[in-house]
């Protein structure tokens, strides 16, 4: 493609289309991706890109798998879309549904397709609502959310999200949301950032439990800046669920699939939640999907309602064919392949050579890493833990860096440094990271 074309291209996106997290200013000069293979993107410029991010957490098996083309070419040649509300089904979403379950939490029961993580938390809350009424206690209502954790964009996911400029100008919001607050208690092993279980506990009993219908964590706060939990938190916040009569909610868009080194992250401490949302590594990005999985009590509960009480939950395209024919092929090559082991063997190497480059610069600390997901804060001082002013924009500044000079496309939250390269990845494509993160931290001293 000539020059021209792509400046008129850049004209026309500027002009007429309106990007999520929206700020004309950032947006003036945009790379405009032509396409990828495995691990790396390329733009019409021909200049190639490591995808440090998976390009939003979700392409876990990496750019051009022509079996998924296939899974979603094959489909659609079958039937465009069929009906999925009661009364009619389709095969790929059923055994989608049945491989989900096979994969996840052993109290697990049955699976609702959505079309993003967004609605698939939305439509936990309403779930843990739908519930409660069905057992004679519709005053929990009320859902627990945590400091700095990102649930997704509609107006009640935003509200979940303990991130202010989420939700800063689209209020009032629902008054039944609430962000835990609270103090910790002596001994009580602290999070990567600053909470701990106690948090949760002293916001149900301000609330009253008998308001509150559920808690909704991620394993790991991604989109705040990839924070990660102390080891024994989810047994302690499972504990205190269990403790107050409280549904708990694992919003597991990111972590997913295959992302922690685990299919889903809190089975590496054996814990389970009562309903679990993803989104993302289903269908590797390929096509939109989410969905939320339900326990077997919950399970029961909806199929035994009364004829007045029917689940009025639903979305047009909910399981839809060809998305779910892909998500079942994605799932397949994760198997196939081992893409849950290697992101253990990654995510560790990953980890090491982060603490390598800790032990040599002063401007990186805070260093958390749970299997393939990592963070860490560019700081001015590592030995002092000084940090940088926010108005220099460091984070900006490093991965604009990172971007353009060392060809890795990753995201910052302030001064937070997040990573989550594809399953796929592997050893020599780590080591391409690691010193693009290195000559970027060099470029800021």
């Amino acid at each position: 493609m000539q020059k021209d074309d792509i400046d008129q291209i850049i004209k026309d996106d500027l002009k007429y289309l309106i990007h999520p997290q929206y700020f004309a200013p950032d947006h003036q000069e945009p790379i405009i991706f032509e396409k990828g293979k495995g691990a790396w993107l390329y733009d019409y410029n021909g200049k190639k890109y490591f995808d440090g991010l998976s390009s939003l957490w979700n392409v876990a098996v990496g750019h051009g798998r022509e079996e998924l083309a296939k899974a979603a070419y094959d489909q659609i040649s079958k039937v465009a879309f069929t009906n999925n509300y009661t009364g009619f089904s389709n095969l790929p979403a059923i055994q989608l549904a049945k491989k989900i379950i096979e994969l996840t939490y052993d109290n697990m029961q049955g699976v609702y397709f959505t079309n993003s993580g967004s609605e698939s938390n939305e439509g936990a809350l309403k779930t843990a609502r739908f519930y409660w009424n069905l057992k004679g206690q519709p005053k929990k209502n009320k859902l627990i959310a945590r400091q700095r954790a990102y649930h997704g964009g509609t107006l009640a996911t935003s509200a979940m999200t303990g991130l202010p400029p989420f939700w800063k100008y689209f209020g009032p919001l629902p008054k039944e949301i609430i962000h835990a607050q609270g103090e910790s208690r002596d001994g009580e092993e602290l999070n990567s950032d600053g909470e701990t279980a106690s948090w949760v506990e002293d916001t149900i009993l301000r609330e009253g439990a008998d308001t509150v219908a559920a808690v909704i964590a991620e394993p790991v706060k991604g989109a705040g800046g990839v924070w990660t939990p102390s080891e024994n938190y989810f047994k302690e916040l499972r504990a205190i669920c269990d403790k107050y009569d409280v549904l708990l909610i694992a919003d597991e868009v990111i972590t997913g699939f295959g992302r922690t080194g685990q299919w889903f992250a809190l089975q590496r401490w054996g814990i389970n939640p009562d309903i679990v949302t993803f989104a993302k590594a289903i269908t590797s990005g390929y096509i939109p999907m989410g969905g939320f999985i339900v326990s077997k009590e919950i399970m029961n509960a909806l199929q035994n309602v009364p004829p007045d009480a029917k689940f009025m939950h639903a979305y047009t395209n909910s399981a839809h064919p060809t998305a779910s024919a892909v998500g079942l092929r994605n799932l397949q090559i994760i198997e196939d392949e081992q893409l849950v082991q290697n992101a253990q063997v990654m995510g560790q190497y990953l980890s090491e050579g982060l603490q390598n480059i800790f032990a040599k610069k002063k401007n990186i600390s805070n260093i958390r890493t749970l299997g393939f997901i990592a963070g860490f804060t560019l700081v001015e001082d590592a030995d002092s833990n000084t940090n940088y002013d926010p108005t220099l924009g460091m984070g900006s500044k490093f991965a604009k860096f990172l971007r353009e000079e060392c060809g890795v496309i990753t995201r910052f939250v302030g001064d937070q440094i997040v990573l989550a390269p594809p399953l796929i990845t592997v050893q020599s494509e780590i080591d391409f990271l690691l010193d693009g993160l290195e000559r970027s931290l060099k470029s800021i001293l």
